[in-house]
């Protein structure tokens, strides 16, 4: 698998989980944003994509290929982000100042980074032992 491979593994694991949730959140009756599931979306998606890279290649990524897989997962993030916003303010009709968007973009920009830079680190454990697995199976 490569770096693009990962990218879109990722978008297509968010999106379809942004999805889900949002739907298992209005099923339940739930209609405020909760960040919290966001987050476990956010994080589900990286690990999938990240250990997925590490299992169908048997290692995990190279310093310069980490470097790359988390640039681009934020940029993936953040275009969805963005369009997300551009969707319920065109939907909503509602007027918003852009310094209050653009705010609340850093704010998302920045804790989402944060959890990227995570878990992608954790994915490096997950993959390591995945591998310690198979060769004792061997």
């Amino acid at each position: 698998m490569s770096i693009s491979g990962v990218l879109i593994r990722f978008l297509g694991a968010y999106v379809v989980l942004m999805i889900g949730a949002s739907n298992v959140l209005r099923l339940l009756g739930i209609t405020s944003s909760n960040m919290g599931v966001d987050t476990a979306v956010l994080i589900g998606a990286v690990l999938w994509s990240c250990r997925a890279f590490g299992v169908k290649n048997n290692r995990y990524f190279t310093a310069p290929e980490k470097t790359k897989v988390i640039l681009g997962l934020i940029v993936v993030d953040l275009s969805l982000q963005i369009f997300l916003a551009w969707i319920i303010l065109a939907i909503t009709g509602e007027v918003m100042k852009i310094s209050t968007l653009a705010f609340a973009l850093v704010v998302v920009a920045v804790l989402h980074s944060l959890v990227i830079v995570c878990f992608v680190d954790v994915g490096s454990k997950l993959v390591a032992k995945h591998l310690q697995k198979q060769v004792v199976d061997e």
